[in-house]
């Protein structure tokens, strides 16, 4: 059965899920997996404002302070810039460049989405000013290998967890990017929050718990992002 600290990471994920969809320009799907092999991957977008919008579409490593002019990926969108509608879908395009990738491993870029509205065509009184909101969105585009396609559902399963001193390490021994989307250190009643964290293959990340580890042994429990979005339930000793 899920802890309490699990039922209200899950129910928090429903709320932003639901929150999402009813928000400016929105994606299909959290992220897209280009299978190796593949040249192309399509994500259909939805425009739920009440008002017309100009969508700027760019692929980087995910700075925030990156723009069109100086993104490099080797997946690229088409098309870059273009408008939609209220209530109008359109199917952006991800075409991959070809460029050499790692085979072991894979690759993780973000797909930036920027959402310009229109301007308003009432005139200002004297002092009055005007300001645009503009909104940003990033998603996970991961370039995943063919070579190991069959294998990525069972990937979070292996995550190692060890405590070291005050803090948690957690070890992805994987060649997937795995979005940890929280955990928790059980033992018995006794349970300590641990933070979210992306995962990249082959790497180990500190977690600092919230309140004090258990004393001695212990279970982590935890919960991980899968290919279509939805939280999974996972569980490791504490080593």
């Amino acid at each position: 059965m899920c802890s309490r600290w699990l039922r209200a990471a899950l129910l928090g994920l429903a709320l932003l899920g639901a929150a999402g969809t009813h928000a400016g320009v929105t994606a299909e799907r959290t992220r897209v997996i280009f299978d190796g092999g593949m040249r192309e991957a399509s994500l259909a977008l939805v425009n739920q404002n009440s008002y017309p919008v100009i969508v700027q579409a760019w692929i980087d490593e995910g700075h925030l302070d990156s723009a069109p002019q100086t993104a490099q990926a080797p997946i690229m969108p088409l098309p870059p810039v273009f408008r939609l509608n209220p209530g109008q879908q359109r199917s952006l395009r991800l075409l991959y460049t070809g460029e050499p990738l790692p085979s072991d491993r894979e690759s993780l870029y973000w797909l930036n989405l920027y959402e310009i509205p229109p301007q308003s065509g009432e005139t200002l009184a004297e002092g009055q000013s005007r300001l645009t909101v503009t909104l940003r969105t990033q998603m996970k585009v991961i370039y995943r290998p063919q070579a190991l396609v069959k294998s990525a559902e069972e990937a979070p399963r292996q995550l190692v967890f060890r405590r070291i001193g005050s803090a948690v390490e957690v070890e992805n021994p994987t060649a997937f990017f795995i979005t940890l989307a929280g955990a928790e250190v059980r033992q018995g009643n006794a349970g300590s929050p641990l933070p979210a964290e992306l995962l990249p293959p082959f790497s180990r990340r500190s977690l600092s718990p919230i309140q004090g580890l258990p004393v001695g042994g212990g279970e982590v429990r935890y919960l991980w992002i899968d290919d279509g979005g939805n939280s999974q339930q996972g569980s490791s000793p504490l080593r």
